[in-house]
């Protein structure tokens, strides 16, 4: 880009501009960007990139580069884990018995039973076999 020219400066981050301006002017003492603009201002990063965007901002260049990596972790990380399990009973003669079932992102199918409705190391086992999905 010749040196000289205006960036083109989308209207997403020039209303995010004035959002941080505002705080700016408005913060009764020094301290860290709220965490809502910084992530908005990664989110646009991605986008439309981190030089242009910490330019238009008036944002330090690293500081805004490593929030837009830390936001794509915590997006990679976030599916990692299931929202949600169900734990049920199984209806058997013999004594009760608790039932887990799992599927991971990648397919891969996990049921746990524990006889006696015991829930002991029912977590551990669930931790284990997400994190062994993920690396595969």
């Amino acid at each position: 880009m010749p040196t000289g020219q205006p960036l083109s400066v989308p209207a997403a981050v020039t209303d995010l501009g004035h959002r941080i301006q505002h705080w700016r002017l408005t913060r009764t003492k020094r301290g860290a960007m709220p965490r809502d603009l910084w992530t908005e201002a990664a989110r646009l990063a991605r986008e439309h990139g981190v030089y242009a965007v910490a330019k238009s901002l008036r944002l330090n260049f690293e500081a805004l580069k490593a929030w837009t990596e830390d936001t794509k972790k915590a997006r990679r990380v976030s599916h990692r884990r299931p929202a949600f399990v169900q734990l049920g009973q199984l209806q058997t003669l013999n004594p009760p018995c608790l039932s887990v079932e799992l599927e991971g992102p990648g397919g891969a199918k996990m049921t746990i039973r524990v006889p006696g409705g015991g829930t002991g190391e029912v977590m551990a086992l669930v931790d284990s076999f997400f994190n062994r999905e993920h690396r595969s």
